[in-house]
């Protein structure tokens, strides 16, 4: 019966740290859907970008990958520069056929083509990113921010990017370049681990104690 009760306790302690931690994992959004990524709309698309961004929920460590044609690009802009099209001074720019942006900061983030007249067309994208709870009860307890000293124009770090004008944090692929179309094998650390950790352990704890 001792042996019963504990294999239960055990399996529940691990689902719920399972779903916890999958709760606080950052997750990859494909910019535009898995069918259309970042190109030029076309008219008989049913939705813009905008569309599609109202659609999923943004978190800080999420991260934004755009695949697009070798002559496009992506470019992090102001908001200004988002409202007039302009991609004179960008934040950020990927280049290469595709690239991961993380979110490294709440707020509203802005990104157009760089491409002639296609950010006219509506190839251009508004972001929300929401803040995580645990991100804010981590700093509330004295953790350090990596982002907190971060300049206005550089919100997240790029993979495959350049920064023709900007001050944003670049990383570049092990053994290539910014914008040779490459991908990085680096991941966005998990937030909130310990706390799926504390919640799985408690309830645990709780179930085997009842």
């Amino acid at each position: 019966m001792a042996r019963v009760l504990l294999s239960t306790v055990v399996a529940c302690a691990l689902v719920i740290a399972g779903a916890v931690a999958d709760s606080a994992s950052p997750h990859v959004f494909t910019v535009g859907g898995e069918q259309r990524g970042w190109r030029q709309p076309a008219a008989s698309d049913a939705e813009t970008y905008n569309h599609w961004a109202t659609r999923n929920r943004f978190h800080v460590g999420d991260l934004l990958y755009f695949r697009y044609a070798t002559n496009d690009s992506v470019l992090v802009v102001s908001r200004e520069d988002y409202k007039l099209c302009s991609a004179e001074k960008p934040a950020l720019r990927l280049e290469g056929g595709e690239g991961r942006f993380r979110l490294e900061r709440s707020g509203f983030l802005y990104f157009i083509s760089g491409s002639p007249g296609h950010c006219d067309a509506g190839q251009r994208l508004t972001v929300r990113v929401m803040a995580r709870e645990r991100d804010d009860d981590d700093d509330q307890h004295g953790a350090s921010s990596p982002t907190a000293a971060a300049p206005a124009l550089s919100p997240g770090a790029a993979f495959n990017s350049t920064t023709p004008g900007g001050s944003g944090a670049v990383l570049r692929p092990p053994g290539g370049k910014a914008g040779d179309g490459k991908t990085s094998g680096v991941h966005a650390p998990l937030v909130g681990h310990r706390h799926a950790v504390g919640v799985a352990l408690g309830a645990a704890m709780m179930l085997y104690v009842a």
